[in-house]
């Protein structure tokens, strides 16, 4: 993977739960298992050991490696709605 791309207002709310969790980065991971396999993204104090660091907008982005090495680029974006949505490219 080369490009992470986040738009304003995903950057914003990143922004604010990092200083409100009083965290290092955001982490972007597989979750679930099985055939209910999800992206999820939390605040986390460190990386993990392969972990890979991504800065944009002045804040750092943490995604498992498993997830660069098989995407060309993830896109978040903030939905009113729907909150923070993640978006592998292929």
């Amino acid at each position: 993977m080369s490009k992470l791309f986040i738009d304003d207002n995903a950057i914003e709310l990143i922004k604010k739960e990092l200083v409100k969790e009083k965290a290092y980065a955001m982490r972007i991971f597989i979750g679930g298992g099985g055939c209910c396999k999800r992206f999820e993204i939390t605040p986390v104090k460190k990386p993990l050991a392969g972990d890979v660091t991504f800065t944009q907008g002045g804040i750092r982005i943490l995604i498992e490696k498993e997830l660069v090495d098989s995407t060309k680029a993830i896109e978040i974006k903030l939905d009113e709605k729907k909150g923070l949505l993640i978006n592998l490219v292929e």
